[in-house]
């Protein structure tokens, strides 16, 4: 059976084609996808934990909340010239996929609970695209980013304050995301199971 989603504007049309292409086997190749970019981010020798071991501690600014230029380039300070470097030439470019995979997994993931719970162009499918405006916001912020190490120690604040502002948009979006994740798969399992308990026998 293949639900959709009412396509009666671009993010209408937009959620629709997620919808349609949310089969089990994406959403299970998806999360491999994240999972995989994931462990190379966050582990050695090319993501954040090696960064850490190189600076003492710090890490990139994708991971702290910023509230504006000074607090910007106090993490950037902190990185040290040798942490900017690694970040620059390891992180950034694994954080110009990450984005992509999350996105598509929490996308599909939604899309793929969602149909399963709601009615045929329900406005609630709509919430498919939070991961994409959160995987927006950060190839968004990355740009900020990438923008503010090549150009240290002179320092850019509209480049700062964006990258602030983005990581909050971003950080939103991520959290609805999985929160609306969890919440389908949790009422696809409670739905499967009453269904089930409704064909046993008396």
């Amino acid at each position: 059976m293949t639900e959709s989603c009412d396509p009666a504007s671009f993010p209408r049309r937009l959620s629709r084609e997620i919808c349609r292409r949310a089969t089990a086997g994406a959403v299970a190749g998806s999360f491999g996808l994240w999972i995989i970019v994931l462990s190379l981010i966050n582990g050695k020798p090319f993501g954040l934990a090696r960064l850490q071991e190189i600076t003492g501690g710090p890490s990139i600014l994708d991971m702290t909340f910023t509230t504006g230029p000074d607090s910007v380039y106090a993490v950037l300070d902190a990185l040290g010239d040798a942490g900017r470097a690694f970040d620059l030439t390891h992180i950034v470019p694994l954080d110009l996929v990450f984005p992509f995979t999350y996105g598509l997994f929490l996308a599909l993931g939604i899309s793929w609970g969602l149909v399963r719970l709601l009615p045929e162009g329900s406005p609630w499918l709509l919430l498919n695209l939070a991961p994409v405006i959160a995987a927006a916001a950060d190839y968004c912020e990355n740009a900020g980013v990438i923008a503010l190490l090549l150009t240290y120690p002179a320092r850019l604040d509209p480049a700062a304050w964006f990258v602030s502002i983005m990581y909050i948009i971003k950080s939103g979006f991520s959290a609805v995301s999985f929160l609306t994740l969890i919440a389908a798969l949790a009422g696809v399992a409670v739905m499967s199971l009453l269904h089930r308990l409704g064909r046993s026998p008396a």
